[in-house]
């Protein structure tokens, strides 16, 4: 089939999987001269992809600065080399411009990212908590705004991690005609030698942990020998995306990983901007700080997974923060 044939929706298929692969930077030499090739098929490969490049990118502004996006707006409305005329065509165009943007938040906020939706064969959306069976007879537990992608084979069981947390009992090597059961993020790869164990895909970088037996982890790193750290029970590794190559160690009781599985939310000398994160995954109504000088402030305590908002207010109560509630955003300031 020659790519004048190739249908619409097809396209489009492809385009969303190379949007992702991409954004992730998870496309290696090989897979980035694959994907030239894909762009250079026709112009409406190209054509699509950039339409869903724009769409991604609003999607960015919407959900991490929707003040930003309302300032540059009002900006370009209010420049003095616009004439009336021109000041008054663009109006209408912001109109629906912002309407467009609100209708993707909302989606963005009641059923997670649209392109990981999309591509994933399961997924969660903000405050839900999903139990599946795969194939090979494991186990998956997704944590809310979560999902997964399979790639079960003849020779492997292997799991991409799209976004989110996982936690998985995994059949053992032996009992599933000896394929590894192994599961990829952006930044590493996990390979059981056992059987249960969470996996992070996460903002703020990606981490292992080990509840039973032993886990292999791969750190992906560009032209070197991948090192492979081999976990225990207990061991948690986690590579943060402001300082990969020196990743954290820790340690934990094998019955405190994922907490969330327990139905609580654990922090124990949490940077604030990272508990909002958290909490953005069990709400609909996304959480701002107001200021930057907040985001280092510390936070310790375990609130329940399902009052979201309770634990908000505790926490805002406990650094003399205020909470201001506006519709779909809430913002935490002083």
């Amino acid at each position: 089939m020659t790519s004048s044939d190739t249908p619409l929706d097809q396209i489009e298929s492809e385009a969303t999987e190379w949007l992702v692969q991409h954004t992730a930077g998870r496309l290696d030499p090989a897979e980035t001269l694959l994907f030239k090739d894909w762009l250079q098929r026709s112009a409406q490969h190209r054509a699509v992809y950039e339409r869903m490049r724009q769409t991604w990118d609003a999607l960015a502004v919407l959900q991490q600065m929707p003040g930003d996006l309302l300032r540059h707006t009002a900006d370009l409305h209010a420049k003095p080399g616009l004439a009336p005329v021109g000041r008054r065509w663009l109006a209408p165009v912001f109109a629906v411009a912002a309407s467009l943007l609100l209708a993707i938040g909302l989606t963005v906020a009641w059923l997670g990212n649209p392109v990981t939706v999309l591509i994933a064969d399961y997924s969660t959306a903000p405050g839900e908590i999903r139990g599946v069976t795969l194939p090979d007879g494991s186990r998956l537990e997704l944590a809310p705004s979560s999902a997964v992608k399979l790639n079960f084979s003849s020779t492997e069981r292997r799991v991409e991690l799209l976004a989110g947390s996982a936690y998985f009992s995994a059949v053992p090597q032996a009992m599933a005609e000896g394929r590894p059961f192994i599961v990829d993020t952006g930044l590493l790869s996990a390979r059981a030698l056992g059987t249960q164990f969470l996996v992070e895909h996460l903002p703020r970088g990606d981490g292992v942990a080990v509840a039973e037996h032993d886990v292999a982890v791969t750190m992906k790193l560009p032209g070197s020998d991948p090192p492979v750290t081999v976990l225990s029970p207990g061991q948690v590794l986690r590579y943060r995306r402001d300082r990969m190559s020196a990743p954290d160690m820790a340690r934990l009781d094998p019955q405190e990983i994922a907490p969330w599985r327990g139905g609580n939310l654990v922090f124990y000398q949490v940077p604030l901007h990272e508990v909002v994160a958290e909490l953005n995954r069990y709400r609909r109504s996304r959480i701002l700080l107001a200021n930057d000088d907040l985001s280092a402030r510390v936070v310790s305590g375990v609130f329940r997974i399902g009052e979201p908002d309770g634990a908000l207010r505790v926490i805002a109560d406990e650094l003399g923060l205020r909470i201001t509630a506006l519709p779909f955003i809430t913002v935490i300031h002083k």
